[in-house]
């Protein structure tokens, strides 16, 4: 896996658009995610189509739960949500040659409603972690890690590993392993007679960042893939508190045993040899978070 690095650039968007995803995401909950911004479609592949599953083929369509708050993996400008993943799902419901219609889901509730069967995969910035394998099935498209977010006046140090955050007040996204990790730095904490982490979670990352700028909490963080590209929108307001760390492979999520999972991983790795793979990232700066291959994920 190569080391990430910081985004280089970032599509220009104001602070006060990105601090109105907060409430777009509370109030769009469990509804449509609106149009999107993508590039014309491309024709199907034959091949990957074969790879569909009849019942979508006779639909014509998936319906996915999506987040649209993490830019620049999703969020909503106006009417339209943009970002890596709403052109992602875009890019591989062509080769597929189905519609992908997306709605959104509070982050926390989207693998439920994946294993209750309500939509047929999710893109919402995942993680493939094993104890979520064990929920879900995943398939891999761009790869992550940790990095945290603090106030330029920040002076308790760098964290450069989940135990550095011992005796911080830490805003996260409920739902995310950013959240499970800090948990257990606790028991890091507690064993080595240090402060413990006071954790604080909010229903999206937006939410989790305003509290840090507010002086409610000393940090908050989240992907690598993320964490560059907010800082560099706040205006001086956040600065990154340490190199990336924790690297993992990231993907979407579908239900257990999902028969649309090899058609998936068909059009990523077609993707991933395509130049239109490198410029959904480059769009954004992240061409460190490109893969050089496709992966599944399934419980053992």
């Amino acid at each position: 896996m190569k080391h990430l690095a910081f985004p280089q650039r970032a599509q220009k968007l104001s602070l006060a658009a990105v601090g109105l995803v907060a409430a777009l995401s509370l109030s769009a909950c469990g509804a449509d995610a609106g149009t999107t911004a993508s590039a014309p479609a491309a024709a199907a592949d034959p091949q990957i189509q074969a790879l569909v599953p009849q019942e979508f083929r006779d639909a014509g369509s998936i319906e996915i739960a999506v987040d649209n708050a993490y830019p620049p993996m999703n969020f909503m400008q106006g009417d339209r949500m943009v970002g890596i993943e709403p052109e992602m799902w875009k890019a591989a419901g062509d080769l597929m040659g189905l519609e992908v219609k997306p709605t959104v889901v509070a982050f926390d509730s989207i693998v439920p409603a994946l294993k209750s069967g309500r939509y047929d995969a999710s893109f919402a910035g995942f993680w493939i972690t094993d104890e979520r394998v064990k929920e879900v099935d995943m398939v891999s498209f761009f790869q992550s890690g940790s990095q945290y977010l603090v106030r330029p006046d920040d002076a308790k140090g760098p964290i450069n590993a989940f135990d550095d955050l011992c005796g911080r007040t830490v805003a996260l996204h409920s739902g995310s392993y950013e959240m499970t990790y800090a948990e257990n730095a606790n028991k890091t904490c507690a064993e080595e007679g240090r402060e413990p982490v006071v954790i604080q979670g909010y229903k999206s990352q937006d939410q989790a960042t305003l509290a840090v700028t507010s002086g409610r909490a000393d940090t908050t963080g989240m992907g690598a893939e993320v964490a560059g590209y907010v800082a560099q929108l706040s205006n001086g307001k956040l600065k990154t508190a340490g190199e990336v760390f924790h690297q993992v492979e990231g993907g979407i999520a579908l239900p257990q045993g999902s028969d649309l999972a090899p058609a998936f991983q068909a059009a990523f790795a077609k993707l991933i040899e395509t130049p239109r793979y490198k410029e959904i990232f480059a769009q954004w700066g992240l061409e460190s978070a490109m893969i050089a291959e496709s992966t599944s994920h399934t419980a053992k």
